[in-house]
């Protein structure tokens, strides 16, 4: 069935759409086209709207746990001399660190453990 959601790919559109139903709107705040993160999950066999709103669906609320835990003094304070003042206590203040994008990819982390830990490593060069 051509219109139904079954079969259908992900596209970067469908990605942004899937992050924003399912996480706050206080995390959209980095602007991306998305091309990277569908890549990668391409690369992870996840080719369909279902199959992302599956892990999502799974590691949420881990996803979200983790995003608001309190940033340590030390990491507070690189990130204020690197991002601003500002910004920094915006998060605080909300309780959250992440954008989407970054919410996507811990919760790949969780389902995919090392495995995806190695593929980041080597996206960036580490």
């Amino acid at each position: 069935m051509a219109n139904s959601a079954q079969g259908q790919r992900l596209t970067e559109q469908g990605l942004y759409r899937i992050l924003k139903e399912t996480f706050p709107a206080q995390n959209d705040f980095h602007n991306t086209d998305y091309c990277e993160e569908l890549q990668e999950l391409s690369d992870f066999g996840i080719t369909s709207p279902e199959q992302l709103k599956g892990i999502l669906d799974r590691h949420s609320p881990a996803v979200l746990e983790y995003d608001s835990d309190p940033l340590g003094d030390f990491h507070e304070q690189h990130y204020k001399s690197e991002y601003g003042e500002a910004f920094v206590n915006e998060r605080v203040k909300g309780g959250f660190w992440f954008a989407y994008p970054a919410l996507l990819r811990i919760a790949l982390e969780l389902e995919f453990g090392d495995r995806y830990r190695e593929y980041a490593n080597r996206r960036d060069g580490v």
